[in-house]
Formats: C-alpha cells, structure tokens, sequence
C-alpha cells in the first residue's frame, strides 16, 4: 500500500517554517508523488481495498496500480497538481518522484488539474500509445477507451507514435497512429466533473485556515509552494508559494502572505473592563469559503463566521447588502437573502447531479 502518513504532530520532509510550540501543528508533505488524499467507494491498489482512516493516508509506490470500481478517488501528485479518478477506472504509477512524476491510465477516466509546476519538474501521463506532457497550468480530462483528451483550460504536449501536438484550451484530441484535434463544448460535463469541482471547493476552504495560520505564526513565505495538513477539517490543502492560485473551477488558494489582504481579522480593543473585537475599516475585504459551489468574495464591513467541520466553513449566510456591509452567519447552508443569488452546497456523494 505504500508509506502511511501519520499527520498528527508528526513533520515529514520539505519547508521549514517559523512556527511557533502554539500553532497547529500542521504538517508538510513533498517527499513523493501519489498520495491517496480521498476515497468513496470501492478504491483498491495492488487488489488491496484502501480503508479510509482519520488523519491517514496512504501513498502509491513505483509500479503499484489503483482502481476503482463503484468508487472515486483524488490523489495529490506534486504540490499544487490534482489527480481526481473517476469510477471504474486505473492508473499505474510509473514514476513517483516530485522531479519526474508519470502515470498511465489503465482504463476509464482521470481529471488532472495542474495548479503549478517548477521548471525543474516533469509530469507526463501514458493513455494508449500515446504520452502527454504537461508544462503549464490547466485542467485536463482524459478517456481510455476511445483514448482521448480534452483540455478545459490551459494547454498539454501530446506525443503520438508519429507526431506531436500541442492542445490548446477547449480542444480535445483522439489518440491513435494520428493525432486528431477539434473544439469542444467546455460546458458540457458530467457527475464526475461536478465531483471535482465540490473537492476542489474544500480543499480551497481549507487553505484559507491554513495560509493564514501559516501568516499569524510569523511564517510569510516558503521556499517553495507545498501541500500541508489542516487538523481541523482533517484534511491536505495546497499552498502557493506566493500569490493566489485560482482554480480552473473558480476557487482561491492563498499564500500566506497573500491571504492577510483578503481575509480581515479585527484586532482586540478594550472598553469599559470588557474586551471585544472592533469593526473592520472601509476598506477591508472578506473572503467567505465556499461549501460546495463557487467562493463568494465580499466587499467593505464584510465579517468571517466560524469554521465547521470539514467541507468548509460554517458561516454559510450572508445577510442582507451582500456586497457592501455584508455579514457571515455562523449557520450552516448556503443562502443568501436580499442581497444576491444562492449557489448552495453540494455534497461529496457519488452520484450527486
């Protein structure tokens, strides 16, 4: 099954950050590719069911095969790289290491979001004779059967036996003796894309906890971008090396400097012997997590609700005037009254539509 990640309190290889004995003991991770981030279903490597165990995660080693059946899963590749597998489906790991990672699609269908690459980095992913490089940011959906790819956003070096191609966003190709590129329709998804993008949703709630512990602890930069264990919502989320990284599905990851300039924590005022938080300035903004749909950005006087369990926060409300003076319940769902439209959340069930 591979190396088993016991996150608590426990720091495994990569960024040395200034933490202090009272933060979260969050860890880092980027000693290899492959890591069995969520399952749902009936997921299996090497023929051996994966159990899915709090605050435990297991890795895919060199030559190992993953499948699902009546299951789905989403494993972290190098940081900032998503690979989500649909049912009924395999992927080989042929290479694991963060300088040279590359998979094979077995059969069925994948999703891989490449959120960041290093230049020093090479991802490549085998569908039938054919292998396809991967250099910059995009989401890339790929069929084993007929092989095929589709590039939703950015672009992808196809390797056919013959010839090369570079995919351009909204294009897809076949995969055979030649290499066939047409448009398609980015708008046309299914079930399994609508999954990946509620994952992407809270992962992206989880690195708002996570950038701006990282920032209140002294810690405003890395030496690279990493992956790092949120204990609270139990789970890995990606943290740019700096900057923001918006997801091809419309979601924010921060960095922890970065975060400090969206998210607003009012500073402690003293009054009368009691204590308390004073309001934001006028210019302040608010970032809201999203709990199953598109993040929410508010404007001026916009305040945070408290964070739930995972799947993002629980302050999912927003009051009347959800652009200026806006304010986060600390309630669950997804509504808003008369301020703007709902997009409520979705769960992370199969089947959800």
């Amino acid at each position: 099954m591979g190396v088993r990640y016991h996150v608590k309190f426990k720091r495994i290889i990569g960024l040395t950050l200034a933490l202090t004995a009272a933060s979260l003991a969050q860890d880092v991770i980027s000693a290899h590719s492959g890591l069995i981030h969520y399952t749902e279903g009936d997921v299996n490597v090497d023929g051996k069911a994966v159990a899915r165990k709090a605050a435990e995660f297991p890795t895919m080693k060199e030559g190992q095969e993953l499948r699902t059946d009546r299951g789905r899963v989403e494993v972290l590749l190098t940081p900032g790289v998503f690979l989500r597998v649909a049912e009924n489906s395999g992927v080989r790991m042929v290479k694991n290491q963060l300088m040279d990672t590359k998979l094979e699609l077995l059969q069925g269908s994948a999703l891989l979001e490449v959120g960041e690459l290093d230049k020093t980095q090479a991802l490549t992913m085998a569908v039938g004779n054919s292998n396809i490089e991967f250099a910059k940011k995009g989401l890339f959906r790929l069929d084993a059967e007929p092989a095929r790819i589709r590039a939703y956003d950015g672009s992808a070096l196809v390797i056919g036996e013959n010839e090369r191609l570079t995919l351009k966003e909204g294009h897809e190709a076949t995969l055979g003796s030649t290499l066939v590129s047409s448009k398609f329709n980015k708008d046309d998804d299914d079930a399994f894309y609508r999954w990946a993008s509620r994952r992407s949703s809270y992962i992206a709630a989880a690195n708002v906890a996570s950038a701006r512990t990282v920032h209140d602890n002294g810690g405003m930069s890395f030496a690279s971008s990493s992956w790092m264990y949120n204990p609270y919502l139990g789970m890995f989320t990606y943290l740019p090396y700096s900057g923001m990284y918006m997801s091809p599905f419309g979601y924010r990851y921060y960095s922890p400097l970065t975060v400090s300039q969206y998210y607003y924590r009012p500073p402690m005022v003293y009054s009368g012997g009691r204590s308390g938080f004073s309001g934001p300035p006028a210019a302040s903004t608010a970032y809201l997590g999203a709990t199953g749909q598109r993040s929410a950005m508010m404007g001026s006087h916009g305040s945070i609700g408290s964070y739930g369990g995972r799947g993002g926060m629980s302050g999912g409300g927003v009051s009347s005037g959800a652009v200026s003076q806006g304010s986060v319940s600390s309630g669950g769902g997804g509504h808003m009254s008369s301020g703007g439209a709902s997009r409520g959340g979705g769960g992370g069930g199969l089947g959800h539509r």
